[in-house]
């Protein structure tokens, strides 16, 4: 099958540069390893810059199914250029141009990529959830807030902007820092003392989650993980997480429940906060789960027997079953 990797690679080529510029990206090493991977299952592959230009490069490599050749697909891996719904911008080209691909719709990235609305879902859905609010000033009445909170973008992802606080002129520099910084409102979310987890899912009727994988947090029920904290000393990861198989399989179902929930396709990656009374909350759902050699997604893959080549394919595989049956060979 022809395979195409699409990526953001020069985001300068644009028309305009206009709103939030994105701050995520995969480095050329992880899309080569999903290239290769590809291409070691027998697929033709062509990585593809998600630019103003992608249509184009898309025509020139694309079999013509409309002239009787096999249909290819897209391996997006696209966090978008800029704008607060950047997720979504070359799954709606797709859907336009008729070429399907790995992951998530627009409707499906949109709903993700809003903290607000995700937490508002799976509150209607019963899945637990931090309770919140969003201010859109920092001068606006906090007199409501329970501390302690933490504070973060409304629509950003891996962790950007995060910041715990216990008292309001805190929160008021904190609120304010988010609205001039990534120009949207700030979520201010009940923090959840104790332990972080997250679940990677994959497939969608049904869908498969892997362990159960905590990020070390060394004992400490107020860490957290930043952006920066990431870069400057990555957390230890443990999978399976030490856990009791109910409460793991707890984990597991409300991941699956909320996935189901945002009507997310193929896969993803669900953050979790286990409190001192053994309580689960849901923070988030990535619908853009970074497949870093390292990352906890892969790392739970890998823990359920997938290695990286593995991994890369079934993604591949529960895409094209999505699309056209579950019989459908590639």
């Amino acid at each position: 099958m022809k395979v195409a990797i699409i990526y953001n690679r020069d985001f300068s080529s644009v028309i305009n540069m206009f709103g939030m510029q994105n701050k995520e990206m995969y480095n050329k090493k992880t899309v080569g390893m999903v290239a290769r991977s590809l291409e070691a299952y027998g697929h033709n592959v062509e990585v593809i810059d998600g630019n103003m230009n992608v249509i184009e490069s898309l025509q020139g490599f694309m079999p013509k199914v409309l002239e009787g050749e096999r249909m290819g697909m897209v391996f997006n891996m696209a966090y978008g250029i800029q704008g607060q719904s950047r997720y979504t911008h070359i799954p709606s080209l797709l859907e336009m141009i008729g070429i399907p691909y790995v992951g998530s719709s627009p409707a499906g990235h949109a709903l993700a990529l809003d903290k607000v609305i995700t937490k508002i879902i799976m509150q209607q859905h019963g899945i637990p959830t931090p309770k919140f609010w969003v201010f859109s000033n920092h001068k606006e009445d906090m007199s409501a807030v329970e501390y302690p909170v933490i504070v973060k973008p409304k629509m950003e992802a891996v962790s950007f902007g995060l910041k715990i606080v216990d008292n309001q002129k805190d929160l008021r520099d904190a609120v304010e820092f988010i609205i001039d910084e990534f120009q949207q409102q700030a979520l201010v979310e009940q923090f959840v003392r104790g332990r972080e987890f997250c679940v990677g899912l994959i497939g969608n009727d049904p869908t498969e989650a892997f362990p159960v994988l905590e990020i070390d947090l060394e004992d400490d029920p107020d860490a957290i993980q930043s952006v920066e904290d990431k870069k400057r000393k990555p957390r230890q990861k443990i999978c399976p997480a030490n856990l009791p198989e109910k409460l793991a399989v707890q984990m597991q179902e409300e991941s699956i429940n909320a996935f189901k929930a945002l009507q997310l396709n193929d896969f993803s990656r669900v953050d979790i906060r286990l409190d001192e009374n053994e309580n689960l909350y849901i923070l988030e759902i990535n619908s853009m789960a970074s497949l870093g050699a390292t990352g906890s997604y892969t790392f739970a893959a890998n823990t359920a027997g997938l290695d990286y080549e593995a991994l890369v394919n079934k993604m591949l595989d529960v895409a094209a079953k999505r699309y056209f049956g579950n019989e459908y060979k590639i």
